[in-house]
C-alpha cells in the first residue's frame, strides 16, 4: 500500500515538475525563435513560482473539501491546460501559462505530504518523503535527457505535448485510488481565507518552523538558478552544444535524485535531520563560489564533480524540509503548515532566478553569477543555525 502512495503521488508531481522545467531546458532554442535573450528565462521562473507562492495559502482547501487526490488531479489537468496554452506561442500566452502552472505546482505539495503523512509510519517519514521529493529533480534531468533532442529533431512544441501526455495519463491513473485515499475530506470543510491565514500563524507561533522556511526560500532560490541557468551558462560560457549541456545538468538532478534518497534514509538511521540540511547548506555555499572558476578549459571530468556535489546538495534537501515541517507541525495540521512553510519556498524561487538574471545583465557572465550566488546560499545556512537554535531553547524549556 504505501509503495504503491508513494509512486503515484512521486509520478504525478514529476507530471508538474517536468511542465515547469521544460522551458529553462529547451530556452536556447525557444528564446531564439521567439527573438529573445535565454536569460530571460529567469523571470518566467519568478513568474511561476510567484503565481504558486500567492496561491499556496490559498489553495489548501482543496485538500480539505474535496480531498488530497483529487487536488493532486487538478493540479495536472491545469498544467495540462497551461502548456497547451503555452503552444499558442507568443510572450502573453506564455506569462499566462506560466501562472496557471504555478498555481498547479503550488497544491502538489500540500496535497502530497497531506497523503504521505497518513499513510507512512513515523520512522520511515524522512525516507518517504524523501523519496517522494525525488519529483523535482527526476522531473528536470527527464526534461533535460528528453526535450532537447526532441526539440532539435521536431520542434519545441513536441517537448510540451510529451508533458500533456504524461499529465493526462497520471490524472486517469489517480481516479483508481481517489475513494481510498479522499475518505477523510470533508465536503462542507474549507475556508480559503482561514486556512491562509491558519497557515501564517503557525509558522509565527513556532520558531523553529519559522527559521526552518526562511531557510527554505534561500536554498530554493539557489536550487532553480542551478536548474534554470546552468544549461545557458554551459552554452555559452563553457563551450557546450545544448544536447551536451542538457546532459550535465541531467548529472546535477540525478546527484539530487539520489541524495534525497540518500538522506533521507540517513536522517532515519542517525535521527538528526536539522544537523544533516545544515551540512547540506554549507556544500551549497562552496559549490556557488566553485562555479565562478568555471571556463571553457575546465576538463568535463572537474564538470561532472562539480555539478554532482551541487546536485546533491542544492537538490537534494527538499525532502528533509518537507519531513521536519510535518513533523514540527501540531496534530491534523500538516497540510495548512506545508502551504504555508511552501510561500517561503516559493518566495525563494520568485526573487532567486530574477535576481540571478537581473545581476548577470550586469556582468555578463553566468559563472560570475552563480559564484555571488553563494552569497544567497549563506543566508540558508545561516538561518538553519537559527533553526537549531531555536530547537535547542526550545528542548530546555527556554
Amino acid at each position: 500500500m504505501l509503495v504503491a502512495v508513494i509512486a503515484l503521488i512521486t509520478l504525478a508531481q514529476i507530471g508538474t515538475v517536468m511542465g515547469i522545467a521544460v522551458f529553462p531546458v529547451i530556452a536556447p532554442r525557444l528564446a531564439a525563435e521567439m527573438g529573445i535573450e535565454p536569460s530571460l528565462v529567469g523571470y518566467q521562473m519568478s513568474l511561476i513560482y510567484g503565481a504558486a507562492m500567492l496561491s499556496s495559502p490559498f489553495l489548501t482547501w482543496m485538500v480539505t473539501r474535496y480531498g488530497a487526490c483529487r487536488a493532486i488531479q487538478a493540479g495536472l489537468l491545469l498544467s495540462a491546460v497551461a502548456l497547451a496554452l503555452a503552444m499558442m506561442g507568443g510572450i502573453i500566452a506564455l506569462m499566462i501559462a506560466s501562472i496557471l502552472l504555478g498555481a498547479a505546482m503550488s497544491v502538489m505539495t500540500p496535497a502530497g505530504a497531506h497523503v504521505l503523512f497518513r499513510f507512512s509510519p513515523p520512522k520511515r517519514r524522512n525516507l518517504v518523503f524523501s523519496i517522494k521529493q525525488t519529483c523535482v529533480p527526476a522531473g528536470w534531468m527527464v526534461m533535460a535527457l528528453v526535450a532537447p533532442p526532441v526539440t532539435l529533431l521536431l520542434g519545441w512544441k513536441w517537448a510540451l505535448i510529451l508533458v500533456i501526455i504524461f499529465a493526462l495519463l497520471m490524472t486517469v491513473a489517480l481516479q483508481f485510488v481517489r475513494a481510498s485515499w479522499d475518505d477523510d475530506r470533508t465536503p462542507q470543510g474549507g475556508n480559503a481565507r482561514q486556512q491562509a491565514r491558519e497557515g501564517m500563524t503557525l509558522l509565527w507561533r513556532i520558531p523553529e518552523l519559522r527559521w526552518l522556511s526562511v531557510a527554505s526560500m534561500f536554498m530554493s532560490g539557489v536550487q532553480l538558478c542551478l536548474s534554470s541557468f546552468a544549461v545557458t551558462m554551459l552554452v555559452q560560457d563553457a563551450g557546450y552544444g545544448l544536447v551536451a549541456a542538457g546532459v550535465m545538468l541531467s548529472v546535477a538532478q540525478g546527484a539530487g535524485v539520489t541524495g534525497r534518497i540518500a538522506w533521507g534514509w540517513i536522517a532515519d538511521r542517525f535521527g538528526n535531520c536539522l544537523r544533516l540540511l545544515i551540512t547540506l547548506s554549507a556544500v551549497m555555499v562552496v559549490c556557488c563560489g566553485a562555479m565562478v572558476l568555471m571556463t571553457a578549459q575546465w576538463p568535463r571530468a572537474l564538470t561532472v564533480l562539480l555539478f554532482l556535489a551541487f546536485g546533491a546538495s542544492a537538490v537534494g534537501w527538499n525532502g528533509l524540509f518537507l519531513a521536519e515541517v510535518a513533523r514540527l507541525s501540531p496534530p491534523g495540521k500538516v497540510s495548512v503548515a506545508t502551504s504555508g512553510a511552501m510561500v517561503w519556498n516559493f518566495a525563494g524561487i520568485l526573487i532567486g532566478p530574477a535576481l540571478f538574471a537581473l545581476i548577470y545583465r550586469c556582468n555578463g557572465s553566468y559563472a560570475f553569477t552563480f559564484g555571488l550566488l553563494s552569497v544567497f546560499a549563506v543566508g540558508g545556512l545561516g538561518s538553519l543555525l537559527l533553526t537549531a537554535a531555536s530547537a535547542r531553547r526550545t528542548a530546555s524549556g527556554q
